[in-house]
């Protein structure tokens, strides 16, 4: 199987407030059809490999595809904390709080990653964290911010690494 035969094949398993099922009149795409509510939009193939490269992408991974922190320098991790903690929805909205887009990557490459701003994020937070979708990264690109919510329930927020030169 190839990437573009999983990827966003699954987009059933985001949270109904995210996405609506809709008939299709399409030529070669009658029936249904999965769609972003307004403000969410579902990132094609391409769109979720180039939003990757520039966030998840700059960090060192683990097999199952978290951040391997432990390999992460120090000065770039901004705050983690257990995702029960008290005080996470603060955490988030500091960090999930700028202008522009947000991208939300999911642990499975067969639900598609999705672009939304801050604060439609936001007003879907709960529905997200309520989901049985154990891990995602938030990347915003205006802020060069990760957030991993790992499967473990540890939830860490850095910087992006540098671009390495050449």
């Amino acid at each position: 199987m190839t990437f573009e035969d999983v990827y966003g094949t699954r987009p059933d398993l985001l949270p109904r407030s995210m996405v609506r099922l809709v008939r299709s009149d399409l030529p070669g795409h009658p029936g249904s059809e999965w769609v972003g509510r307004p403000g969410v939009k579902l990132l094609d193939p391409a769109e979720h490999l180039r939003n990757e490269r520039e966030s998840l992408g700059r960090y060192p991974r683990n097999s199952d595809g978290a951040i391997d922190w432990t390999a992460v320098p120090e000065e770039l991790v901004i705050s983690s904390t257990n995702r029960d903690s008290p005080g996470l929805d603060a955490i988030i909205q500091q960090f999930v709080s700028g202008v522009g887009n947000i991208v939300v990557f999911w642990g499975s490459l067969a639900i598609p990653s999705l672009e939304l701003s801050c604060e439609d994020f936001l007003a879907h937070l709960s529905d997200v964290l309520d989901s049985n979708i154990a891990d995602f990264w938030i990347y915003s690109p205006s802020d060069d911010v990760v957030l991993e919510f790992s499967f473990f329930g540890v939830v860490t927020v850095a910087h992006l690494p540098m671009l390495a030169d050449g």
